[in-house]
């Protein structure tokens, strides 16, 4: 089921993940409009704060970032919530840390700069790999 034919308070809810604003807020806007519900966070400590306080269904997480990392914020986000799906993007990929993220249980890792189609490919193919909390 697309994003859109969703009701309200059943939204897939994501997590958007990247300490570059104008990534950040792109991603937020283009997702919104296609129908997720976004939090999103300029840091790997105010992502593993939100998830503490709340449910995901996914989260979209840059790898570089000042503080926690994109890999020890994954590392985090999967303890907290087991079945959360969590795609990791960086400008600065290698095979090293596509390997481990993949390893921590990341679903997909995509390449900077990307296509947004092929971001929400990837999303549509996390949604049908999660399971939904008891």
């Amino acid at each position: 089921m697309a994003p859109m034919d969703v009701p309200e308070n059943e939204k897939v809810k994501v997590l958007v993940i990247d300490d570059d604003k104008n990534q950040r807020n792109m991603l937020a806007f283009a997702l919104r409009d296609r129908g997720y519900q976004i939090v999103a966070v300029e840091s790997g400590e105010r992502a593993v704060q939100e998830a503490e306080a709340g449910r995901f269904d996914l989260a979209i997480c840059d790898i570089m970032m000042p503080g926690l990392g994109g890999v020890e914020t994954l590392k985090r986000l999967r303890e907290l919530q087991p079945g959360l799906q969590v795609v990791m993007a960086t400008g600065y990929a290698t095979a090293e840390t596509a390997l481990k993220s993949m390893k921590l249980g990341a679903v997909n890792y995509l390449a900077k700069p990307y296509e947004f189609k092929d971001l929400l490919a990837v999303l549509e193919q996390a949604l049908k790999r999660r399971t939904k909390p008891a």
